[in-house]
């Protein structure tokens, strides 16, 4: 597949003579119609190859065309991925170039899912059930006396259907407060109990294993932390189950920052299957100002310093299958609401323009509201994923870990399995 960025004027039919195929194969891609389609806006085409987006920023003396042919593309190709024309190639400005796939990676493609309703979670997974290899399901909650509560969505049907589908499930955990936090990595008693319940949890639904995701911690548990996690990891493998942990992204070892100072990735990585490089909800934030929620160069210089210590083929980067609508202007009591289908969002009025910010490679666009409203929305296309897919090609991680809250784009699954050939060892 290819991704095509949406000209002014552009419509489903005229993009698909462009590139010979129909306009109905476009609309089943994307799931749009016509009326879904704004400049900026990003869409699947049909190809022969499957691609992904090397970002290149342009230099002095670049043209369109000394581009394309140190790339060894037609020009046309270059355009149809930016919104420049040859005579608006500006040194600085940084554009997205298909790069052909000859052969597929093996990937594990990794759902970190908060389940919502049975009757969409079982559309959801009908639609990423061929994308992905491996599902955590959220949120159960670790209590002060080491008791758990599972999922209130988590059915038996949703089990019986990810068995189904050949996809192995994992119990995503986190820990209620700060001081069951405190309780469960000091208190010997309570972790007991915390790993009996556990262990039944995991038997009665059929799960392979748990994935770990602690709130915020003082940087003080540091040790406490990495002795939890050790005997966790015995554990769990004593029942032949798997250990997965989520970790803030970041990008030096710093045992006093208060995000991740608890992290001692150097011995962590060693009594875990996988660490999940949380790049979702690191930088642009729930309670921090309008910005992208995944902005590429950043998430690059955090893997870089990230593979210094944690083996590639232990390392999942955690992406975001969603986006945020902040109020504007930004005020810390304000909090932007989610927003599952980008400018396609019911909570959203579409916009005129979708605008880029291309060192992030994230799409962003204004509009009001109907009470006349200003509000700005950050999110994640095919095209701001396909840019991170060829990061993670490029740095040979072991997959990708994508958040979802109860729905995303069906096209970032079609796009996931025509790039990958998804990696179920995990099973």
């Amino acid at each position: 597949m290819f991704v095509h960025l949406v000209k002014a004027g552009e419509t489903i039919a005229s993009i698909g003579r462009a590139y010979g195929v129909s306009g109905a194969e476009i609309e089943q891609l994307n799931g749009w119609l016509d009326d879904s389609l704004v400049s900026g806006c990003s869409l699947l085409v049909p190809s022969p190859v499957p691609t992904t987006l090397l970002t290149y920023p342009i230099r002095a003396g670049d043209t369109l065309r000394k581009i394309a042919n140190r790339f060894h593309m037609p020009e046309k190709m270059v355009l149809a991925s930016n919104l420049i024309t040859a005579e608006t190639v500006v040194p600085g400005q940084r554009l997205t170039l298909p790069v052909p796939l000859f052969a597929k990676h093996r990937m594990e493609v990794h759902m970190r899912w908060e389940v919502q309703e049975e009757a969409h979670d079982l559309q959801t997974l009908e639609e990423a059930k061929d994308s992905i290899s491996s599902v955590s399901i959220a949120y159960a909650l670790a209590e002060e006396d080491g008791a758990l509560r599972m999922p209130p969505f988590l059915s038996p049907q949703l089990v019986e259907e990810l068995s189904r589908a050949q996809t192995c499930g994992l119990l995503l955990l986190t820990m209620a407060d700060g001081d069951c936090v405190d309780r469960l990595l000091s208190h010997l008693p309570s972790r007991r109990a915390f790993f009996s319940a556990l262990r039944s949890k995991i038997s009665e639904n059929g799960l392979i294993g748990l994935h770990l995701e602690m709130p915020e911690m003082s940087p003080q548990l540091r040790p406490l932390f990495n002795g939890f996690v050790r005997e966790l990891s015995l554990r769990l493998k004593r029942i032949d189950c798997k250990l997965y942990l989520s970790v803030p992204a970041h990008a030096e070892d710093n045992p006093e920052h208060l995000r991740f100072g608890a992290y001692d990735l150097q011995f962590l990585c060693q009594h875990v299957d996988r660490l999940v490089w949380k790049a979702d909800e690191v930088f642009g934030r729930l309670e921090g100002p309008p910005m992208a929620v995944a902005p590429l160069h950043l998430i690059e210089r955090s893997l870089r310093y990230a593979l210094t210590v944690v083996p590639r083929q232990k390392l999942l980067l955690g992406l975001p299958f969603f986006g945020y609508d902040w109020p504007i202007p930004y005020r810390l009591d304000r909090l932007p609401t989610l927003i599952l289908h980008g400018h396609c969002d019911d909570e959203v009025l579409q916009p005129k323009q979708i605008c880029w910010d291309d060192r992030a490679m994230s799409p962003m666009f204004h509009y009001r509201n109907e009470d006349g409203e200003k509000r700005e929305v950050w999110y994640e296309d095919v095209r701001s994923l396909a840019a991170k897919l060829h990061l993670v090609t490029q740095l040979k991680l072991a997959g990708i870990s994508c958040l979802v809250h109860g729905s995303t784009l069906e096209s970032k699954w079609r796009l996931l399995k025509d790039t990958y050939s998804i990696h179920r060892d995990a099973q």
